[in-house]
């Protein structure tokens, strides 16, 4: 919730109503433009978890399965895949007021048209991003698939306890 309490529990209530996944980003910053009149979103970021992919759990994508499962330390087969998604203000369109009606002020929100994925998930810019065991790595790197899995992903890669990124 937020600290303005004349604010936290209409935040809350807004929150609820539109935290589906099915809403996409530019959708729940344009009804938060609209729920709120004191507040103007310039910028709107969102995490999406998953999919976890694990040897004997998780039967997503076989090829992905097939490795893991060469992996000879149960704990170190999986994958845990996020995209982080963001939707930006591209301009702030003023509101009038007249004798007669008036509009508030809102924010038009900029949809990458140009990316087809972008325009798919309702967003200005997105990451996707992989987290994998350094063992995990290496049997998909073996095995030759690592640049075709990783394709489009930034890749990160926990090895004795530490976050290896952009390999």
């Amino acid at each position: 919730g937020l600290l303005n309490p004349e604010l936290a529990h209409r935040f809350d209530d807004f929150t609820e109503k539109n935290s589906a996944y099915t809403l996409s980003p530019a959708t729940i910053a344009v009804n938060l433009d609209k729920d709120f009149e004191p507040l103007h979103p310039k910028q709107l970021r969102r995490v999406v978890l998953g999919p976890f992919y694990s040897a004997g759990i998780t039967d997503n994508n076989s090829t992905v399965t097939e490795v893991l499962a060469k992996v000879r330390k149960p704990e170190n087969a999986w994958l845990l895949t996020w995209t982080i998604q963001e939707v930006y203000s591209k301009a702030e369109k003023p509101g009038r007021k007249g004798l007669f009606s008036s509009e508030k002020t809102t924010q038009e929100f900029f949809i990458n048209t140009d990316d087809l994925e972008a325009a798919r998930q309702g967003v200005s810019s997105y990451e996707n991003h992989a987290l994998i065991p350094h063992e995990a790595y290496q049997a998909l790197y073996a095995a030759g698939e690592a640049q075709k899995i990783f394709a489009g992903y930034k890749v990160h890669i926990l090895s004795n306890g530490q976050v290896i990124s952009d390999v």
